[in-house]
């Protein structure tokens, strides 16, 4: 409690006293006092004449200790709360404030909604040591740059089992390109989801990804030669895959997915979604273009730099290609199962050939060789050997003619000497 003798005053306030003193003594003219005061010179007469009634205590701002006029109304801050604690009560100020206007009509700022929930400690300060990291500048134009990545989180909380989601963000605007739930992080669920978003926006110069086994093969590949499934068909669209070394350097899709976790988690919950496949719908129409209108930015250049995908075949692409060797009766096998080769081709092919077995994603097969697809069909088993017919002869045993050494007799007469001693 300040007693009544001591008046509370501001640095500024506190400056204020001498030059209006000095006035009101008229040791000072009002001009000098009002560039001194970096006031006008009706505000100064005004502060003059306040002086000359109250004193020092008139300087004091009026509105000090006393409620603001724009203050929220009691009933106002009490609904608000009512409604966070029974339907958002794990949403963050900024999140509930956007929802408490969306869905309820009530306008609040998120600072003051904040302090609001602090105050009735229903938030807690949030804070920690800060890692320092080397800022890397965004790229300038959209689709110079795309980071991907998957994020294993229980999105549908309680209402289903954990999945992954993948998700692929412009770098130079931070605009989510596309969104897919999937079971996992496998070599198909990336390409499903690849192909969705380059559906939509076309091919991109460069695609930024972790160093995963689905994007890079790490075991006895010094050379760098050997490529993935997945880097194998970014490779024939023509997109740079770049493989970064640490998660601070695909920060971007990195936070991103702190911001999904906590709002698309919560909008799923709102929305009564618990399969992957409705997960996707609502992601795809509902949640993008809203996320993308609050934390997109605008890029440097105007300019777009995703490609057409006229001349590719994407299904041909996104697929699973590996090498088998035509066998002597014109078989082929893959993953335990046969194919039978037909007899007429339209290209030559020879026991011993190595040829390409395509599997699409939606187990199409597709055997070929120097670009051409062959002919062939499934078997249950390989076809039997041609049995081959025995002809018996009789085997009369060889006997050597007379003349022959082995026949030949040769008495060999050995002389011993007796000595006699």
């Amino acid at each position: 409690m300040v007693p009544n003798n001591i008046i509370p005053m501001s640095r500024k306030e506190l400056s204020q006293v001498s030059v209006v003193a000095r006035l009101a003594k008229r040791t000072m003219a009002q001009a000098d006092a009002a560039k001194k005061l970096r006031l006008g010179l009706r505000q100064t007469q005004r502060k003059l004449r306040a002086y000359r009634k109250r004193g020092a205590r008139s300087l004091v701002h009026q509105l000090r200790g006393r409620p603001s006029n724009h203050q929220l109304s009691a009933g106002l801050k009490d609904r608000a709360l009512e409604i966070i604690k029974d339907r958002y009560p794990d949403f963050g100020p900024t999140f509930a404030a956007e929802k408490l206007a969306e869905n309820h009509g009530l306008v609040i700022h998120h600072e003051t909604l904040r302090l609001l929930l602090i105050e009735r400690g229903l938030w807690q300060v949030h804070g920690g040591p800060i890692t320092a990291h080397c800022w890397r500048e965004r790229k300038d134009c959209r689709g110079e740059m795309v980071q991907a990545d998957g994020s294993l989180h229980r999105w549908f909380e309680g209402r289903g089992p954990a999945c992954t989601l993948l998700a692929f963000i412009d770098d130079a605007t931070s605009a989510l390109v596309w969104l897919a739930f999937v079971s996992g992080e496998s070599t198909a669920a990336l390409m499903t989801a690849t192909w969705g978003y380059l559906e939509r926006e076309g091919r991109p110069l460069s695609l930024y990804v972790d160093r995963g086994g689905v994007f890079r093969v790490n075991i006895h590949n010094t050379e760098e030669d050997k490529l993935t499934q997945y880097a194998r068909a970014l490779k024939e669209l023509e997109i740079e895959l770049i493989h970064a070394r640490s998660p601070q350097a695909k920060g971007r899709v990195e936070r991103v997915f702190g911001t999904l976790q906590d709002r698309l988690v919560k909008e799923l919950r709102l929305a009564g979604i618990s399969t992957i496949v409705e997960a996707n719908r609502f992601a795809q129409e509902v949640y993008l273009p809203k996320h993308n209108g609050k934390f997109s930015v605008v890029p440097k250049s105007a300019t777009d730099l995703h490609r057409s995908l006229t001349g590719y075949d994407l299904s041909r692409i996104f697929c699973v290609r590996e090498a088998r060797t035509v066998r002597n009766d014109f078989t082929i096998q893959y993953h335990q199962r046969l194919f039978q080769l037909a007899p007429r081709q339209p290209t030559i092919l020879r026991p011993g050939d190595a040829v390409l077995v395509s599997e699409g994603l939606d187990g199409t097969i597709v055997v070929g060789i120097r670009t051409v697809d062959l002919r062939f069909h499934e078997i249950a088993e390989r076809p039997p050997r041609p049995a081959r017919e025995r002809v018996s002869t009789l085997r009369v045993p060889w006997k050597p003619p007379a003349a022959h050494p082995w026949r030949r007799r040769v008495l060999v007469r050995h002389d011993v000497s007796i000595v006699r001693t």
